[in-house]
């Protein structure tokens, strides 16, 4: 079976606003990303780490163009969730691979792609799946060093894009 994944995206102009500290219980993630949309900020990932000790951090990917809202409520967000504090990061890019519903049900696609990023030195900071993509957020300096080993194992040119 030919390894499944159709089209691969990039974005180097995206950020990643971690929150640290969050309380964990039903309805944090609700105030969270409902403050964010009533301002106009799209969210592109979420990431949730494991709790620990009733707390957990939530990390989030977004437009650099963004940042700017979030900043203005930052510490309405921090006292609503009882969060600890909050970081943003404007160094890091988004990988995407698009495979379709073929990539759900095509063994080692993951380990195949964080094999050749791991080959490459590239570390994963952010990792997001659905049944058709794999998206993962890397730091942007090491952004070159993706795309060519993406391109030499897997024979597609990633296309940037800022979506």
């Amino acid at each position: 079976m030919p390894f499944p994944i159709e089209d691969v995206l990039v974005n180097r102009k995206v950020a990643k606003v971690t929150l640290r500290g969050v309380r964990d219980k039903p309805g944090i993630a609700a105030i969270i990303f409902e403050e964010l949309s009533s301002r106009g900020v799209n969210v592109e990932m979420i990431v949730t780490g494991a709790s620990a000790k009733g707390r957990t951090d939530i990390a989030f990917l977004v437009l650099e163009s963004q940042l700017d809202r979030i900043k203005e409520i930052e510490e309405e967000i921090l006292e609503a969730v009882d969060a600890r504090d909050i970081n943003f990061d404007r160094k890091v890019a988004l990988i995407v691979f698009y495979g379709g519903t073929e990539m759900a049900k095509t063994p080692g696609v993951a380990a195949r792609i964080f094999n050749i990023l791991a080959e490459a030195g590239v570390n994963i900071e952010m990792i997001s799946t659905s049944i058709d993509s794999l998206s993962l957020v890397v730091r942007e300096d090491r952004i070159e060093e993706a795309i060519f080993a993406i391109g030499e194992n897997l024979g597609i040119e990633p296309r940037e894009e800022y979506f």
